[in-house]
């Protein structure tokens, strides 16, 4: 059973665990599975990179070229693409090479942090939510129309919580 549910070959289960502060590169054995873990943690923070900086258009505006300095100026101002890798580089580097074990770490890496969470967020389900708005209309007859949110939190949670009282 355990290995069928823990499947060490899933690149998504290696990207959360390296993308923890307390697990990092710590858990895997071999050396090629580390270079591969950090390949694939570099291949996805440079592809949210790339999509927050199209997001955010970091190309330069358009301006007013009006003089011939200008229109020099802008013809020889080249874009720099490899100051946006190397950052990703040196940040995922950084990351790996902080001995620091606790998740605020993660705040002094943003690409980091945005990878763990995208990949240690666990995924929320509807059911509870349901029942719970299910019991809310048990709550919210038409006699109690004009309880404010606070009130009508608490009745609810009361009406939730009747089972689990013995």
């Amino acid at each position: 059973a355990i290995k069928t549910r823990f499947v060490l070959e899933s690149e998504t289960a290696v990207l959360a665990a390296v993308t923890l502060p307390r697990f990092k590169l710590r858990w895997l054995r071999t050396q090629e599975r580390k270079d591969n873990a950090k390949a694939s943690l570099l291949a996805e923070c440079r592809k949210s990179a790339q999509d927050e900086d199209q997001l955010t258009g970091t190309n330069a505006p358009t301006r007013n070229l009006s003089t011939d300095s200008a229109i020099e100026d802008e013809f020889f101002s080249f874009e720099d693409e490899e100051d946006t890798s190397a950052s990703v580089e040196s940040q995922v580097a950084d990351y790996f090479k902080s001995g620091a074990q606790g998740m605020d770490t993660l705040n002094g890496f943003p690409l980091i942090k945005k990878m763990s969470l995208k990949y240690n967020a666990a995924t929320p389900s509807s059911a509870p939510v349901e029942r719970l708005f299910s019991l809310g209309k048990l709550v919210f007859t038409p006699k109690r129309n004009r309880l404010s949110d606070k009130r009508f939190e608490i009745l609810l949670l009361l009406r939730y919580n009747q089972w689990f009282e013995g």
